[in-house]
């Protein structure tokens, strides 16, 4: 999938901006995010890591404070990016899935 920041509002673009400089730990981890994320952008893992930290820290993942599961954590995925999640999350569909 080729995606540039001409494609996106320009809202998003800072997004984009953003997702492009992150080190590939972060992309990694983001990319699983986006992945394991339903149609309303939520997430939820049973581990938080460092790069998810440093991804909340950057406000592209965003802790779902409504969450009172048991265990694991809930997150919004690129919340302030509808568009830009939208096309990620077609992308990552059409590829089949990691091994772990």
């Amino acid at each position: 999938m080729k995606l540039s920041s001409e494609d996106l509002p320009r809202e998003e673009q800072v997004v984009w901006r953003t997702l492009r400089s992150l080190p590939f730990s972060e992309k990694k981890t983001l990319w699983r995010l986006i992945q394991l994320s339903n149609k309303d952008h939520l997430c939820f893992t049973a581990l938080q890591t460092a790069s998810m930290l440093r991804l909340e820290e950057k406000g592209l993942i965003i802790k779902n404070s409504v969450y009172r599961g048991r265990e694991g954590y809930s997150y919004y995925i690129m919340r302030n990016a509808p568009h830009l999640m939208k096309k990620l999350q077609a992308a990552a569909a059409s590829r089949p899935p990691e091994l772990p």
